[in-house]
């Protein structure tokens, strides 16, 4: 295994990968303060604020992580798309011979990293998740946390991308290794 056959690619592929895996654990949306307050009630000043505290720690509780905000089938891709960049980044780092497996997982990570790119960014903005509650799309916040996934998976297929347009000409990992050269056979008459 040598990990200075890492590339900017994989590197990139790789630090997405974990960084995804780290926020899918993060609330990715919530609902927003003003659907439990009634809009026509009027509090005294006083218990304004103490509502509001009141309300504000009531969303919080309600607000949902990655793994139960975007559904079991978009979560299944992200867990996909996460083991694809993890192989690619452990191919190319123990790969002695040829580099067949690793340029086949690199295509798998840049088509399905495209693929989940569209699917999460669609979620995130015309298909806000309801939260259980059966909220439209206008009454649920998406948070910070969701809109970095998303980068983590442009990042993840650029990786790969990445990876597939380095020919690593230039590098002392790619000379090929040194041949002995032999003497031609002797001529038969």
């Amino acid at each position: 295994m040598s990990l200075g056959r890492l590339r900017i690619g994989e590197i990139t592929a790789g630090a997405g990968a974990l960084a995804l895996t780290v926020l899918l654990f993060l609330d990715w949306a919530k609902p927003e303060t003003s659907v439990l307050r009634d809009p026509g009630a009027e509090l005294p000043s006083s218990l304004d604020s103490v509502a509001d505290r009141a309300v504000g720690a009531f969303v919080d509780r309600l607000a949902q992580s990655g793994f139960s905000a975007l559904g079991w089938l978009l979560v299944a891709m992200l867990v996909v798309l996460i083991g694809l960049a993890i192989t690619l980044v452990v191919l190319t780092a123990i790969e002695r011979e040829t580099p067949v497996l690793a340029v086949v997982t690199a295509v798998a990570t840049t088509f399905w990293g495209a693929v989940v790119f569209i699917v999460l960014l669609v979620r995130l903005t015309l298909g806000q998740p309801d939260l259980g509650l059966a909220l439209p799309d206008d009454r649920v916040n998406i948070l910070a946390p969701a809109w970095l996934g998303l980068l983590c998976v442009a990042a993840i297929g650029v990786g790969g991308w990445l990876t597939l347009r380095d020919d690593r000409l230039a590098s002392p990992v790619s000379e090929p290794p040194e041949v002995p050269v032999r003497p031609a056979p002797p001529a038969t008459a």
